[in-house]
């Protein structure tokens, strides 16, 4: 009977912060909406032409969202982008094996300052989702754009592969800050 109980219990939990999660989701895109960045505006030439020195191409938006304040805390290292949230496939079949066999892969990170990076991509559980997690040394990104990214802010992660080896990078690109209301280009 108690173990009944406590199923039951997990099972409204778990439906309780689906809503939850699914109501974030809908609140993000209308304020995306209202703010003019849905659908997510075009790269910048600058970030094109940076990615393309790098050998990139294949560019994809890969997710839109809200900095949270958890996303800009030094001591957590880490940037999440929720399964739920990813707007494109962006991962080979090899990458996506290695991410579930929980291993990371280093990725060539290009930071909103347009300075690169290296940085880790993982897949972790976080509360009942799947997030792909951005760390390794992406405390030195928050150093380097400690001006620029702040919470609330709206980043856009567009992915691109380098070549000769087809190597998975990311860019993160400002879209707009909430609190100086204007979109960035």
């Amino acid at each position: 009977m108690k173990l009944e109980l406590k199923n039951q219990k997990t099972s409204g939990d778990k439906k309780k912060k689906q809503k939850i999660n699914n109501q974030r989701k809908r609140e993000d895109l209308k304020n995306f909406m209202e703010m003019g960045l849905e659908p997510p505006p075009d790269m910048s030439q600058a970030f094109k032409d940076c990615i393309q020195d790098l050998g990139g191409s294949d560019i994809k938006i890969v997710i839109q969202k809200f900095l949270q304040v958890i996303d800009m805390m030094f001591q957590q290292n880490r940037l999440s982008m929720s399964l739920k949230q990813i707007r494109s496939t962006f991962l080979n079949e090899d990458e996506e094996r290695m991410l579930n066999a929980k291993r990371q892969l280093t990725v060539t990170f290009v930071e909103p300052c347009l300075s690169v990076s290296t940085v880790n991509l993982t897949k972790w559980s976080i509360g009942s989702s799947l997030s792909y997690i951005i760390n390794g040394d992406y405390c030195n990104v928050l150093k380097n754009n400690r001006n620029s990214l702040k919470p609330n802010a709206v980043v856009s992660i567009w992915s691109f592969r380098v070549q000769p080896n087809s190597q998975l990078g990311f860019a993160s690109i400002k879209g707009i800050d909430e609190e100086e209301g204007h979109i960035i280009n």
